[in-house]
């Protein structure tokens, strides 16, 4: 082993100037002393190392399934790995050495590989079943599909498939990487199953096809056991707030992006997900296990949840839970195990693994068990727990439920095909209800859309001609015999699939009065919900896309949706040369290709207006390339261009000509803007969210596919920011930039760059005495309300203008009347200060978790392109960002409508004129109070900062890279920043 000698302390690590011996070449004499000591330090011990004194309670040597005899053909866990299951936690690499050489030893054994991480390590479940079985796996799944789907299945089929077909089991483990007991249980129950000996054994195999994913997270995995590796010393350390125990930035929680797997099972982002959800759905298991671990000082929780729990699981899972959870608590009792069911687990959020599962047919059981790392943890009570009994608990908990569901098959089976019946009958709960998303220009969205339902396996049916339905939109308003447009997508509810559909794309779950009325007393009386995760999570929203929920059946004329056979139609030929080509920027990948040309040296200009040129219309935010810009580009333009455009699945439209058709710009006016290509840094590291650092670096990589330098907060103040032109600064958790960094960005921001600020890292920047911003935090202004609450109503004036009646303006006299913005709340008396303050420290704790909010667009500025008119914004933050007159806001909270009897009346800071209402909520837990707190606030700002600017936006815009409504002003931002909201200067 090499010896690793640290430098003294204090020893420097800047390169000094040459010395006088740095010359000088050794005699070989001294280079035969040199290497004979070397050779020495290698290979000597170091002095006398003392052994590690004892500490009881290390050792664990209970045996995992006791009195069973195993297969001597099939190689033990510790002839493999060197040490028994459970001594310590394998590596990624030593757990697919096993599942490798059990798979080639047992007859009960295959293995599948179902999907490459991003780090390019395999992903595979294992098949443990009889040999009998194996021979007729493809029957056994087409039969389960056959069931899956009982639409025309007749009862007499039904109970012959009945009969037929085994059990199906999805045993899943450590999602989260640095949950580790997870997988170290799966190999033991896979080396249980595969070599295990007797009836008990054999009549489970017989019965039931066991599918286990040891390993969901490989690459978080592979991060923290290297973690480990780095921080374990000579003696056992039972600490679990020491390093080894804890990890660092960025833990092994998530996978290489930064992403909790463990929410991705309904937005299907990563490859991981995408390749466990086509692989489980195949064998439609009736038991889903989602093995996890918690905090070290807890114990070992289980199924079922507590409230709230989601309406659309099907109602018989609380009968089936129950049953699990009778089974398995008497497995830990025999060991004198304690566990708890409940408590801060509840089951609202449907994008769980175990969650995922319910949706579609399977009883959903969850395990968290006490986080133990390699040697073991000292309790509270003195005690040490090791990581052998940890990954113990796991294995016992997974036979016991093996064991339930073999006693259940049947009934478990006939009460999911009563429920799938009922999902596609024309009397069932899902008849009346047609989800229909309005025809888009946004192909690229759209896309990503019907990719997400193709991969759920949901069914997607397209309009054949215009259509009237009654039904309510996305902002909750109700509408009767509304035209919906022939070419609308529509997904029927009334699918077997129809529990998931429901929960993915109705527009509002409400939880009962009952949930509600605990968590305001749990707000009232502690300051904070019981919420675990998001409270809305609709699709159609977080997409962007306009859609209407209908009640009626789905229309006659309508046919599957089949996906054109290319997404790209060829644009129309000109005679001669072009005298430019456009991309339509009503399409989020027209960013991309803007992005993607300027890093092949292309030109590139983007129009501030909509405009037509040729005969033909496009959007704001339209790219345009145009010889004239690119005289010194090698190699050919149009190729490149129509090729840039082309690996997007986009147009480039060739123009004949660059004047526009009367009023509109012409290609060579200010509307059409140069653009500057982006040179991009990311912040990282320190106390910002490894969730959103790792989401906008997977934006920047695979929705614009284009270079960036990710830079660590550590070393941020000695970094040369003149390299970048665009720096980004993630949300925040904990921690803050120095205050050299911050004098740095400044100089740096009046230079000519570009900062983004998302979330926490936004909010440092907003405080009172900030230089770099004058947006303000609410708390921090409420003697200052009458400049912000003149900006809103300004604005609401803008947007409203009408052509003014010509006799009051070319009047000869003077006018006695005006319109003020000030005049809409003149009636309206505001509280005093201490009033306020009380006011918004009590609305500050019902702020939500995870709403969609609606929030309106400034139609003409440039962070908006391809959002027009209004946008939907999860919003999970108590922050509330406030802007007046000198910064420019093109998106805040609320939509404004029409609502002719009303009065003007206060919401919270701000007014709601005459003959308005504000709508905020579109789906989610939005409490009264938090109305009052967000309504109007700022979520998207820009400023001058010299040369410069700084955007903010007041939380993620790329949350979990499935929200891309906000994606695409996050995506305006890093591209378009450097062109539309800097001084450029002339190149020599």
């Amino acid at each position: 082993m090499a010896l690793g000698i640290p430098p003294s302390r204090g020893a420097s690590h800047v390169p000094v100037g040459p010395s006088a011996t740095d010359s000088l070449e050794p005699s070989p004499m001294m280079k035969k002393l040199i290497l004979l000591l070397g050779f020495a330090l290698i290979t000597a011990p170091a002095g006398a190392q003392p052994a590690p004194t004892d500490l009881p309670g290390l050792s664990y040597d209970v045996e995992f399934f006791e009195g069973t005899s195993y297969d001597p053909a099939v190689p033990t866990p510790e002839s493999l790995l060197g040490y028994r299951t459970g001594d310590q936690a394998a590596f990624p690499a030593e757990i697919e050495r096993c599942l490798e050489a059990w798979a080639a030893a047992s007859p009960r054994a295959a293995l599948v590989e179902y999907a490459r991480s991003h780090e390019d390590r395999a992903l595979y479940y294992m098949i443990l079943t009889s040999p009998e079985n194996h021979s007729r796996l493809g029957g056994i799944k087409d039969g389960l599909k056959r069931l899956a789907d009982p639409r025309g299945l007749s009862d007499a089929e039904a109970d012959q498939l009945m009969a037929e077909l085994p059990g199906t089991a999805w045993l899943a483990y450590s999602i989260h990487g640095d949950e580790t007991s997870g997988s170290d249980a799966a190999m033991a129950v896979i080396y249980h199953l595969a070599a295990g000996q007797g009836e008990e054994v054999e009549g489970l195999l017989d019965d039931l096809v066991v599918l286990i994913d040891p390993m969901m997270n490989p690459d978080g995995r592979h991060r923290f056991l290297q973690q480990i590796v780095e921080h374990r010393g000579a003696h056992p350390n039972v600490d679990d707030q020491s390093l080894m125990h804890a990890g660092y930035w960025p833990w092994g929680r998530t996978n290489h992006y930064g992403f909790d797997l463990n929410r991705d099972w309904i937005l299907g982002v990563n490859p991981e997900t995408r390749g466990r959800i086509r692989a489980a759905a195949g064998w439609h298991p009736q038991l889903f296990v989602d093995a996890h671990e918690m905090g070290a000082q807890n114990s070992y929780l289980f199924s079922p949840a507590r409230d709230p729990k989601n309406p659309n699981v099907p109602g018989n899972r609380k009968k089936w839970n129950g049953i699990f959870a009778r089974d398995q608590s008497k497995a830990f009792d025999r060991y004198h195990w304690v566990y708890y069911a409940g408590e801060w687990n509840e089951g609202w959020y449907p994008g769980y693994s175990d969650s995922w599962g319910e949706y579609r047919g399977a009883v959903g059981i969850l395990y968290e068990q006490a986080g133990f790392v390699e040697d073991g943890v000292r309790r509270l009570d003195g005690s040490i727990h090791t990581y052998r009994e940890a990954v113990h608990h796991q294995a016992v908990s997974s036979i016991a439920n093996l064991k339930t569901l073999q006693a259940n098959v049947e009934g478990l089976r006939r009460d999911v095909l009563a429920e799938r019946r009922e999902a596609v009958s024309a009397q069932g709960p899902y008849s009346r209800r047609v989800f229909a998303i309005l025809p888009t220009p946004n192909r690229s969205r759209q896309q990503r859309f019907l990719d997400l339902m193709e991969l759920q396996g949901i069914e997607v049916y397209e309009a054949g001609e215009e259509f009237t339905a009654s039904g309510i939109d996305q902002l909750g308003r109700s509408f009767r015999n509304r035209r919906v447009a022939a070419g609308s997508l529509l997904i029927p509810n009334r699918q077997p699939e129809a529990h998931l559909v429901a929960t993915m794309l109705e527009f509002e779950t409400r939880m009962t009065p009952e949930y509600l009325k605990r968590e305001r007393e749990e707000i009232l009386k502690k300051g904070r919900g019981t919420i675990y995760d998001l409270t809305a999570w609709n699709l159609t929203m977080l997409y962007g896309l306009n859609a209407l929920m209908l009640d009626a059946e789905l229309p006659g004329n309508a046919k599957r949706y089949s996906s054109p056979t290319s997404n790209a139609p060829a644009g129309e030929p000109v005679g001669g040369s072009p005298v430019g080509w456009v991309i339509d920027g009503a399409d989020d990948a027209s960013v991309a290709a803007a992005a993607r040309m300027m890093e092949r040296g292309v030109g590139v200009r983007v129009a501030r207006r909509a405009f037509e040129l040729g005969g033909k219309s496009f959007a704001r935010g339209s790219v345009v390339v145009v010889p004239n810009d690119n005289r010194t580009f090698e190699g050919d333009l149009e190729a490149t261009v129509r090729s840039s455009a082309g690996e997007l699945s986009l147009v480039a439209e060739a123009l004949s000509t660059g004047l526009g058709d009367g009023d509109l710009p012409d290609i060579g006016g200010s509307h059409f803007v140069r653009l500057e290509p982006p040179r991009i840094a990311l912040l990282s590291r320190g106390g910002l969210s490894v969730y959103d650092s790792g989401s906008i670096r997977f934006t920047l990589d695979h929705r614009l596919g284009i270079r960036h330098s990710d830079l660590a907060q550590e070393s941020f103040d000695f970094s040369d920011l003149r390299r970048y032109n665009v720096i980004v600064l993630p949300d925040r958790r904990f921690g803050k930039l120095t205050e050299t960094s911050i004098k740095e960005l400044k100089i740096w921001m009046q230079a000519g760059g570009t900062l983004i600020a998302i979330g926490g890292s936004a909010a440092e920047l907003t405080g009172k005495e900030s230089e770099l911003s004058k947006v303000r935090q609410l708390p921090d202004v409420l003697e200052e309300l009458d400049a912000y609450e003149q900006q809103v109503l300004r604005e609401w004036m803008a947007a409203r203008v009408e052509a003014p009646d010509p006799e009051t303006v070319w009047s000869h006299t003077a006018a006695t009347e005006l319109d003020y913005p000030w005049s809409h709340a003149a009636e309206l008396e505001r509280p005093d200060k201490e009033e306020l303050e009380r006011r918004d420290r009590w609305q500050r704790m019902f702020m939500p978790r995870g709403a969609i909010l609606a929030a309106r667009t400034d139609g003409e500025h440039w962070l908006t392109f391809g959002s027009e008119g209004s946008v939907p914004v999860l919003y999970s933050s108590s922050r509330v960002f406030m802007s007046a007159a000198d910064v420019e806001t093109p998106v805040r909270v609320g939509v404004f409508g029409d609502a002719p009897d009303a009065e003007a009346a206060r919401a919270g800071w701000s007014v709601v004129p005459t003959g308005q209402e504000l709508r905020l909520r579109m789906s989610g837990l939005l409490w009264p109070e938090a109305t009052q707190r967000l309504a109007n606030a700022a979520l998207v700002t820009r400023e001058r900062q010299g040369k410069g600017q700084i955007i903010l936006f007041a939380v993620p815009a790329t949350f979990r890279a499935s929200t891309p409504a906000t994606e695409r002003l996050l995506m305006n931002a890093l591209v378009y920043g450097p062109g539309f909201g800097t001084g450029q200067a002339i190149k020599p």
